[in-house]
């Protein structure tokens, strides 16, 4: 009898014993999935990191060689316009010019058979003062570029040599603006020099057009001095055309 009541007693406990010690039931295969979500948004994340890295914070990338770029665009040059460098020709410069001995100057007077001299007209001369001008002022020009082209031409060497080396996207895009800039600038640099060249040959143009104009001036008043010329020869030759009286010498 005891033996039948202690059996069902443990009977009873054991349901109780369960109850009470329940394990939760696991879904593995949502478990699996949240694994899954984890690995991808920590894959994500680790990309958002890289791509960070890669494209750098633009705010602290600061080209070396910007200030000197904008140096160089603050440089207005030495050339003067062509109206500039004719008002300051001078006729006596002209007469006087002589090239470092290349050239005989004309002097400022001219000396007649019997040693007298004649002042010349200086200011007939100044057209060819203003070509010695804009060449003058080539070589001015030729010399400030050139001190500005080579170092624009050491920037860009400087600035390619990083771009190649850039590691990260801001670094890339600030490097390609400077060198765009870079190259701008040499190119107006050159422009430069090309404007001073055009100014001499612009220059020696209007000379030799003043002188077909004066050529073509002289003509004319040589026709004209011919015409007045002819006119006056016409008249001594032209014949008497009214009666002439002879006196007679009977009458007195």
């Amino acid at each position: 009898m005891k033996t039948r009541v202690l059996l069902l007693l443990l009977g009873l406990a054991v349901p109780t014993a369960r109850a009470q010690y329940a394990v939760p039931v696991i879904d593995y295969s949502v478990l699996f999935q949240t694994i899954e979500e984890v690995a991808v948004a920590t894959k994500q994340l680790m990309e958002a990191r890289e791509e960070l890295r890669r494209l750098g914070d633009p705010g602290t990338i600061l080209p070396d060689r910007a200030g000197a770029l904008l140096g160089s665009l603050a440089q207005t040059g030495v050339g003067k316009t062509l109206d500039e460098l004719q008002e300051v020709a001078q006729g006596a410069a002209a007469l006087a010019y002589e090239a470092h001995g290349l050239y005989r100057a004309p002097g400022e007077a001219v000396r007649r058979a019997d040693g007298t001299l004649v002042a010349r007209a200086a200011e007939h001369y100044r057209k060819f003062d203003a070509v010695t001008q804009v060449r003058a002022q080539l070589e001015a020009v030729l010399a400030d570029t050139e001190r500005r082209r080579q170092s624009l031409r050491r920037q860009i060497q400087v600035t390619v040599t990083r771009l190649s080396g850039a590691s990260t996207t801001a670094e890339v895009d600030k490097l390609q603006g400077l060198l765009v800039a870079q190259q701008s600038e040499l190119a107006a640099v050159d422009r430069e020099r090309d404007a001073a060249a055009q100014r001499v040959v612009a220059q020696d143009i209007e000379n030799r057009t003043d002188a077909a104009r004066q050529e073509e001036a002289r003509r004319e008043e040589h026709l004209a001095a011919f015409r007045q010329a002819q006119e006056r020869l016409n008249e001594l030759l032209t014949p008497e055309t009214g009666l002439v009286t002879i006196p007679d010498p009977h009458r007195r």
